[in-house]
């Protein structure tokens, strides 16, 4: 044990001592995260732009503009109908609500009440607003009737009524509270950055890892191998120190951009344990595919090109770079059958769903799989005699 130790201890040092390895082990993946994750997060945070062209100018059309403003899903603004129609023209907004003159007489004899919605047929958001529409003339509508109704029981002004029961129901609390229903109770929801962070620091790790085994090709080409297979230890023990310096390598990369992550970008990445064995057993796996991409190369070079190659494919097919869900069903479906995807998959179990150990079974089970088979592959195909 002592010399498989001794081993391990020297690789890491090794490692280490180039100061090129702190660039790739964490300044990388922190960088790319900041880019990529940012990029869609930003996009995601922007609502769809509505006008809305008030051509009553009326209590009635006023109080459904403040409804539609309540919406939290669109982006409502008064216009005039000239700069709605050049907006629209310009593809500064997904469309415009036309509000007729006679909106609130309308209201006031209890007709159906013009509300004209214009989008291009690309808007995919147009039965989203309708809906919202529908739901605000709704309540515009009680509100009227109401008003009216009061108006003829105690004789004032119809307007001062509508106002004042409108500010009374903005007061009341909803009737209906919406909770988030999660497994766990400090486990915030997944957004863009988590998936990004979670994604690339999945692969420069196999970057890392990759380049780590290489050191045993390395070993093999400068003849090192057989000066140490000369010293009183087996091939295990020697093979042994190698896997321990890669496993604790990679868990010492982890380790630090889980943390830094969680301190610069505020990622919660949810229950301490579940992620110690999710991310033990994807290191066992990027471990594994070093060794299985190894043993179909004859050098350390060849080794980092075609490796450097079949990861960043990998990678964009899991859904590292962007969000799965944009990608077709059929990219989907194959993303499947790559250890990365398995990988966020379980962190989107532990950070998005708030998981435990249990929910995180299939997908370490098939990191797993990914080991045993890469692990027998490489270890037959790799040669140091």
């Amino acid at each position: 044990m002592r010399r498989i130790a001794a081993i391990a201890a020297f690789e890491i040092k090794r490692v280490f001592q180039k100061r090129q390895s702190f660039v790739l082990l964490f300044g990388m993946p922190l960088l790319f995260t900041f880019i990529f994750g940012g990029l869609f997060t930003a996009d995601e945070e922007t609502k769809p732009q509505i006008s809305v062209v008030d051509q009553d100018r009326t209590n009635s059309s006023g109080a459904l503009f403040q409804e539609l403003k309540a919406s939290d899903a669109i982006a409502f603004k008064i216009e005039t109908a000239e700069t709605a129609l050049e907006k629209l023209a310009n593809q500064e907004t997904a469309g415009y609500i036309r509000l007729e003159k006679g909106f609130e007489k309308g209201m006031l004899d209890e007709e159906i009440p013009e509300a004209v919605f214009v989008s291009p047929p690309s808007f995919e958001g147009a039965a989203l607003v309708r809906q919202i529409i529908n739901d605000s003339l709704i309540n515009v509508r009680i509100t009227s009737a109401a008003s009216s109704f009061y108006q003829e029981a105690a004789g004032e002004e119809s307007d001062a009524i509508r106002e004042s029961i409108v500010s009374e129901l903005a007061s009341v609390p909803a009737a209906v509270e919406t909770v988030t229903v999660t497994k766990g109770a400090e486990v915030q929801g997944m957004n863009n950055m988590t998936a990004r962070s979670a994604g690339f620091i999945i692969m420069f790790v196999m970057i890392a890892m990759l380049s780590c085994t290489g050191m045993l090709l390395e070993a093999r080409q400068t003849g090192v191998w057989y000066r140490m297979m000369a010293v009183p230890a087996s091939k295990a023990e020697l093979l042994s120190g190698y896997v321990l310096a890669f496993f604790l390598i990679g868990w010492i990369q982890f380790g630090i951009l889980m943390t830094v992550s969680e301190w610069v970008f505020h990622i919660q990445w949810g229950n301490t344990f579940a992620n110690i064995i999710l991310v033990s057993c994807l290191l066992l796996c990027t471990i594994g595919l070093g060794l299985f991409i190894a043993g179909f190369v004859k050098t350390s070079e060849q080794q980092s090109v075609f490796g450097n190659l079949i990861i960043i494919a990998s990678c964009m097919l899991a859904g590292v770079y962007w969000p799965i869900e944009i990608m077709p069903d059929v990219m989907q479906k194959a993303a499947r059958f790559v250890p990365q995807y398995w990988g966020l998959q379980g962190f989107t179990e532990l950070t998005a769903r708030g998981g435990s150990i249990g929910d995180i079974l299939v997908p370490v089970g098939i990191l797993l799989a990914f080991t045993a088979v890469f692990l027998t592959v490489g270890m037959k195909r790799v040669r140091f005699e």
